[in-house]
């Protein structure tokens, strides 16, 4: 789709995020935190648009599934176009909803001057702080997963994988870690890096359900962030605004819950 406007700007469908490659890293530069995988996941499968003025592309947007808006982003140059060209966007392409970071502060201040509805969808921890370790995990064992391990985890997992394939790419990948105590599995932990070239990995775990309630999850999460930390990685994570039990043990662990996932409604 490509239309004309008033102030001679023009948005164009790009045929892949290549397209807008260099913009795009101007964006994640500019993010005072790392990218969330949630939204990230949604990135490599939206439609990406470029704004263009006087033939000079100085931005572009990102539609994912339901055509909600994913990502903004005008160049400095032009900023001052940024609220006029977005309230364009949410009219031309009849956008209901924009997914946002609390810490994207154009995208953020775009959507509340316009917004019917504002929702938390998720919480977001960048800032860690380790806890000391817990005695009673002290003899626990920590080994890579293998492709023998896979029907199991297959078999306990609740949630942490959307799809039985992702279990193997997590084996190969050499990021999915086993914790065991006296030959019984304990629970996982998984990491993933965010953006390709970039430090960031997201973490996250499992505890089997005869381990839960004693700590293990916590003892998982600081390893996992520890882990990163001594491969010269940043651990970060991510979960859902009523996932109370994931937030306590992310908190336990040292995680600071300092930013929101917010959903606007238009």
């Amino acid at each position: 789709m490509t239309s004309k406007k008033p102030n001679q700007y023009l948005f164009e469908k790009c045929s892949s995020l290549e397209d807008i490659y260099d913009l795009r890293n101007q964006y994640l530069d500019g993010l005072i935190e790392p990218q969330e995988l949630y939204l990230e996941l949604m990135v490599r499968n939206a439609d990406a648009y470029a704004v263009i003025l006087n033939d000079i592309r100085i931005g572009y947007f990102l539609l994912g599934e339901a055509d909600a808006l994913v990502e903004y982003y005008i160049t400095q140059k032009h900023i001052d176009l940024a609220d006029a060209i977005f309230a364009k966007v949410i009219q031309d392409f009849s956008i209901r909803k924009a997914l946002c970071k609390s810490f994207d502060h154009l995208l953020l201040s775009c959507c509340v001057g316009i917004q019917s509805k504002t929702s938390v969808l998720g919480i977001h921890f960048r800032e860690y702080h380790p806890s000391p370790a817990i005695a009673k995990f002290s003899d626990v064992t920590v080994r890579h997963a293998t492709s023998d391990d896979e029907k199991h985890i297959i078999e306990i997992n609740e949630e942490v994988f959307d799809h039985d394939y992702e279990v193997l790419e997590y084996i190969n990948k050499k990021q999915l870690l086993l914790f065991e105590k006296d030959s019984a599995l304990i629970g996982f932990g998984i990491f993933s890096r965010v953006i390709e070239g970039k430090p960031d990995f997201d973490i996250g775990m499992l505890v089997v359900k005869d381990f839960r309630g004693q700590g293990a999850g916590q003892f998982i999460i600081g390893y996992m962030a520890d882990y990163c930390i001594k491969n010269g990685w940043r651990p970060i994570a991510g979960c859902g605004v009523d996932n109370i039990g994931s937030r306590r043990c992310l908190e336990k662990a040292g995680f600071i819950a300092g930013y929101r996932i917010l959903e606007f409604d238009f």
